[in-house]
């Protein structure tokens, strides 16, 4: 594949002394149009997608990669052996759609090659090429969004508050499941939202992740692809776009997130959707994504197989009984993490230690149930 016909690298402002070797603009390599090493030796790949025109009433967005990078290249890094190469802009298209094909080309590529993709946005619309370059692979995907809005609007025209219509209603869709995280009910339909509950949308409200943070865990660890809106966390702590609220995911949980994705070794892409420069004072908003991508980098060196195997006798076993079902818990001995074996299901499924407990006292959880029913 020619990556020259689609990229445009990016040209850094910031000239770094010898005494500055440890920040991240000399951790990563830097795509060129006479770049002539191998590709496919590095980990993860960095792009920026300046495409903005279907941003509804964000348009500005288009300007956030560069901004985003400012502030990324700037942090120090941390103890890590991955490689992480920067590829520059993609070069926009004279429409939208032309966008679109070159953004799902890129990445079909580079997912097929068993490589992570972090794509700085743009829009959230961006989700619908990279949701198709992942289906061009044939294979079932679980994807998911961390956005305080549904972005489902039935019969309205595609955009990036919309597009989730276009991902759930085709008949050949490729979706196994998809996942709205931190949504604020009054800012949703209730009629969307008992739609959406009806095909299946694992949906997880902004004070259920504020109540206990670590059970988001098991909803990112079996995903290919996460996007993250930036209305998603609070305007006070991320100003940079018109549909921020007073209420929303602090910067701090958007990382801790951020980390626990880095470690599902089964996440292929990510999207960071939908800051407008032009509204980010002193940077704010570039600096929240900048520190989240840190902690997915951070997340990412921890990785491990640790799925229970019983040839390597890794995990441990527990045996729970309720009035629905009996259940058969895994913990794995190398990150703790927990599973459940359901008798109407064909494998393990990822849960927590409160989903274990709650099940022990003759209780089950919503994710539980809601494994259960499906």
């Amino acid at each position: 594949m020619d990556f020259k016909d689609y990229l445009q690298p990016y040209q850094s402002t910031s000239e770094t002394s010898h005494q500055e070797r440890g920040r991240l603009r000399n951790y990563a390599d830097f795509y060129k149009d006479d770049f002539d090493g191998d590709l496919l030796a590095y980990d993860i790949f960095i792009l920026g997608v300046p495409e903005g025109r279907l941003s509804l009433n964000n348009e500005s967005c288009a300007f956030a990669p560069d901004e985003i990078r400012c502030s990324l290249y700037e942090l120090y890094r941390g103890d890590w052996s991955h490689s992480v190469l920067d590829l520059g802009n993609l070069k926009l298209g004279n429409e939208v759609e032309d966008t679109y094909v070159a953004l799902q080309e890129l990445s079909s590529y580079l997912i097929q090659h068993g490589k992570v993709l972090l794509v700085l946005g743009g829009g959230h619309d961006l989700i619908i090429p990279i949701y198709k370059g992942h289906a061009a692979l044939g294979k079932p995907v679980n994807f998911a969004s961390a956005d305080a809005y549904l972005d489902f609007q039935d019969g309205e025209k595609s955009h990036s508050r919309s597009f989730l219509s276009q991902l759930l209603a085709s008949q050949d869709s490729l979706m196994s499941q998809y996942s709205l995280l931190g949504y604020q009910s009054y800012l949703c339909s209730p009629r969307e939202l008992k739609l959406l509950e009806e095909m299946d949308v694992h949906l997880l409200r902004l004070a259920e992740i504020n109540s206990d943070l670590r059970e988001v865990e098991p909803y990112v660890r079996g995903l290919d692809h996460l996007s993250i809106d930036l209305s998603v966390v609070k305007s006070s702590e991320a100003p940079a776009s018109v549909h921020s609220s007073p209420n929303g995911l602090t910067a701090a949980s958007l990382c801790a997130i951020m980390r626990y994705t880095g470690m599902n070794i089964g996440l292929k892409s990510m999207l960071f959707s939908e800051l407008n420069p032009r509204m980010d004072g002193n940077k704010q908003s570039a600096k929240v994504y900048a520190q989240a991508i840190w902690h997915f980098f951070e997340g990412y060196q921890m990785r491990c197989n640790d799925f229970p195997n019983q040839e390597l006798n890794n995990f441990q076993k527990f045996y729970v009984s309720s009035e629905l079902s009996e259940l058969v818990f895994y913990k794995s001995q190398e990150l703790s993490r927990w599973w459940v074996e359901l008798p109407t299901k064909d494998s393990l499924l990822p849960c927590s230690f409160i989903d274990y407990k709650n099940a022990v006292e003759g209780l089950l959880s919503h994710r539980l149930l809601k494994y259960i029913k499906h």
